[in-house]
């Protein structure tokens, strides 16, 4: 052993670096709530409006499923000097920051805890680089590996909230299905690298080339994905599946110097007056994909 080998701390270089970088990062991280008991646990709200509701109703900023909360429990309110105030809005149970129930507005200081209900909120500033590591980690939860678009458990907890909040507001909402046509074949002919290949490339395109930007993409099954279209109607959302078709039609998927065809079978939904719930959105936009497939595949269907 050499002689300066000794017990001494050793700074490695390259993660200084990298706190460096995510410290700045983290300075661009807004003040949040972030749910640490409740659904969906791990959800980051961020504060960026001088007013924000606290409650289970769905037009509330921000919206927790709590049967114990009412509907617009509390409220969050941002002063000119970038403090953040809780203010219990007169609610049924009761506001509570670390065990004890608010009756006045209070000043909300780092990692205080919100109980709302059964639901437990931690209170972050701004800057604070465990905004930066917590937002990384929901982001991975709610992340489907392979394409990178949100998975199956986000996408449907999405169309629930989205389909709830349209329904409360009285506002347009629209889905879109899109399955992959013969996509076994590709697999089967070029292999799962390949098939893989595709679905990274085809959720590529989509997300860049013909979405929206309030758009909400995620993948629910193996070559199948849902697209969540908030204030539109079903002739708008018509129009945005025709671009995807058309723009997948027209893509030249190479892999491995093969040229593989690539197209797909859309439905398209649209809440209305007589749809009651998500579930039932969900399977008539379905049952439009059934009727793209059986009429040929590479087509549109509106849902009747």
């Amino acid at each position: 052993m050499s002689e300066d080998s000794g017990d001494r701390t050793v700074v490695l270089k390259g993660d200084s670096d990298t706190l460096k970088v995510e410290k700045e990062a983290a300075k661009d991280q807004s003040a949040c709530l972030i749910v640490i008991r409740g659904t969906p646990q791990g959800k980051r709200y961020e504060l960026t409006k001088s007013n924000m509701f606290i409650g289970r109703d769905v037009s509330a900023e921000i919206a927790i499923n709590d049967q114990n909360a009412s509907r617009k429990h509390a409220e969050v309110i941002k002063e000119a000097n970038g403090v953040y105030k809780l203010k219990d809005n007169n609610s049924t149970n009761g506001t509570f920051v670390n065990d004890k129930q608010i009756k006045e507005p209070v000043v909300l200081r780092k990692e205080d805890m919100i109980k709302i209900g059964g639901t437990i909120m931690k209170f972050l500033p701004a800057g604070e680089l465990e905004i930066f590591y917590l937002g990384t980690l929901e982001s991975a939860a709610h992340t489907d590996p392979l394409t990178k678009i949100y998975n199956k458990g986000y996408i449907m907890e999405s169309l629930e909230a989205e389909f709830k909040r349209a329904k409360a507001l009285h506002q347009d909402f629209s889905i879109i299905i899109l399955d992959l046509d013969h996509f076994k074949k590709i697999n089967d002919t070029h292999g799962h690298d390949a098939g893989d290949f595709v679905l990274k490339e085809v959720c590529n395109i989509v997300r860049t080339k013909a979405l929206p930007k309030n758009a909400i993409f995620g993948r629910f099954g193996g070559e199948e994905f849902l697209i969540l279209l908030p204030a539109t109607n079903l002739e708008a959302g018509t129009q945005v599946a025709e671009t995807i078709r058309s723009t997948l039609e027209k893509t030249q998927f190479m892999y491995e110097g093969k040229r593989m065809p690539v197209t797909a079978s859309i439905g398209v939904a649209e809440q209305a007056l007589d749809v009651d719930n998500q579930t039932a959105l969900f399977k008539l936009a379905d049952k439009a994909v059934y009727q793209a497939k059986s009429g040929g595949r590479n087509q549109v269907c509106t849902a009747s």
